[in-house]
């Protein structure tokens, strides 16, 4: 298989980002109905906590079939892990991001540290994302980094 350019590879997960947005968006509307449903409902109701593990499944998958895509991208196995690790915590900061919100809002504001702890991970994660991206292209200079893939990169 023939190498790709760096910027082959910015426009090939560009427009694979885009396609994934796009589920993404679908799965989107009944998460959130799920979501103000346990926050609105006086118990933890059964069918929407089943209802949002059943959407961030449905997350997960996207969020696996994106990295396939990427880490198929390149030959060398480190800059697959760095890849993969990257962006399993994206995913799991995503989960963290929405289950922090429901709570916060259904245990009332008392529990406003929620949303601090969680505003701190984001933190510590794009920091702890960049030192990734420069392993990454210290390992594969041709792979682009995470801030790289961006519509003003795309070149077609």
């Amino acid at each position: 298989m023939r190498q790709m350019t760096k910027q082959e590879r910015i426009n090939a997960i560009y427009k694979s980002n885009m396609k994934m947005a796009v589920l993404q968006g679908f799965i989107t509307f009944p998460m959130m109905f799920f979501t103000v449903g346990v926050i609105r409902s006086d118990s933890w109701n059964g069918w929407y906590v089943l209802g949002i593990a059943v959407c961030l499944l449905l997350f997960g998958a996207s969020f696996f079939k994106a990295n396939q895509i990427e880490t198929n991208m390149t030959e060398h196995e480190g800059a697959q892990r760095i890849i993969t690790r990257r962006n399993g915590f994206l995913f799991g900061v995503f989960v963290l991001s929405i289950l922090a919100v429901a709570l916060t809002l259904k245990l009332g504001w008392a529990y406003v540290w929620i949303l601090i702890v969680t505003g701190g991970v984001l933190y510590v994660g794009y920091r702890w994302i960049r030192r990734q991206d420069e392993r990454l292209s210290a390992i594969d200079p041709e792979h682009p980094n995470l801030f790289e893939v961006r519509l003003d990169h795309v070149k077609d």
